[in-house]
């Protein structure tokens, strides 16, 4: 059976060094990811033969053990296969059926047609991830993009000489996590539903995890102050060479219209020059977000499968 051990900083660079190469650009694929959201998933690595796999512990029933796609080389089928057919053995070991969590339609391809007969397949619309040029957003061009033009235009004319945008250094970290704190307790209203409300709570321990370990993490972001007082933030990771991961954002709405557009596109301008894509993330089925990420055009859609053996 593979030998998983828990997620820590003493395997940062393994595990990077797999994702960064091998994680297709997806959010799922990244150490900052499993470090941030451990409550949630519990991931565990293995590195097995140039491969390395994920177990995702804490979403492991008593008849089934969740792992993601093992990363590595894929031009060598049979070693896919044996990677594969390692995690088949592995779960079997523990009276188990194997389940893979959020594939990639390339991995789940590759899968079927290595065990055909073997799994069941189901698409998740709501794991899709939303990739764009980070042209489309630092600059904003065509006539698409006229009305997000028209905004940030909007707001530096009203807040000029009382802005300023700052990428995030150490100083920052306890103010966001004031503000971050804040923006949740209006959030967490009576009104929203169980489902919302969870989504809520995990993503702001994903929040503060990350900005609790943000240089440990290579996070790089920035933060808006007006008036003196901090009204938004945004921060993310590099995913590969190409891409880089908007991870998490919120913005004073209520005060300051449309001060997440400005942080989307400002981000981008001062942390992701050098990377042609920015990933967005999952909207989680929020209808809200979907027509959001919508608005601004996704370049594509990493589509994301559930797969799970027969």
């Amino acid at each position: 059976m593979l030998a998983f051990q828990p997620i820590n900083f003493g395997i940062k660079e393994l595990v990077a060094s797999y994702t960064f190469k091998y994680g297709e650009g997806s959010c799922q694929h990244s150490f900052v990811t499993s470090y941030c959201l451990r409550h949630k998933y519990g991931d565990e690595f293995c590195e097995h033969d140039d491969f390395l796999y994920t177990l995702r512990s804490k979403l492991c029933t008593e008849n089934e053990r969740v792992y993601l796609f093992p990363h590595g080389d894929r031009n060598n089928l049979e070693a896919v296969k044996n990677a594969l057919q390692n995690i088949l053995d592995d779960a079997h070991g523990h009276n188990s059926r194997v389940k893979f969590h959020t594939l990639t339609e390339s991995a789940k391809d590759l899968l079927c047609s290595l065990f055909p007969e073997k799994f069941d397949v189901y698409y998740s619309r709501d794991l899709a991830e939303y990739v764009y040029t980070s042209d489309s957003f630092a600059n904003l061009p065509g006539k698409h993009y006229m009305y997000r033009r028209k905004v940030l235009h909007k707001f530096f004319r009203e807040y000029e000489g009382r802005y300023e945008i700052l990428k995030i250094s150490p100083e920052h970290i306890e103010k966001i996590m004031k503000f971050q704190s804040e923006w949740l307790d209006k959030k967490l209203t009576d009104e929203i539903s169980p489902v919302r409300k969870l989504q809520f709570e995990n993503e702001n321990g994903c929040v503060r995890c990350g900005l609790e370990n943000f240089s440990r993490l290579g996070l790089s972001g920035i933060v808006i102050f007006i008036d003196g007082q901090i009204r938004g933030y945004m921060y993310g990771a590099p995913l590969s060479s190409e891409c880089f991961d908007l991870i998490s954002g919120k913005g004073d709405d209520s005060t300051i219209m449309n001060i997440s557009s400005v942080l989307k596109t400002e981000c981008v301008r001062l942390c992701c020059k050098d990377y042609k894509y920015i990933n967005l993330e999952e909207d989680l089925g929020v209808e809200g977000l979907r027509t959001m990420k919508m608005l601004y055009i996704p370049e594509f859609l990493i589509e994301k499968y559930i797969v799970t053996e027969k």
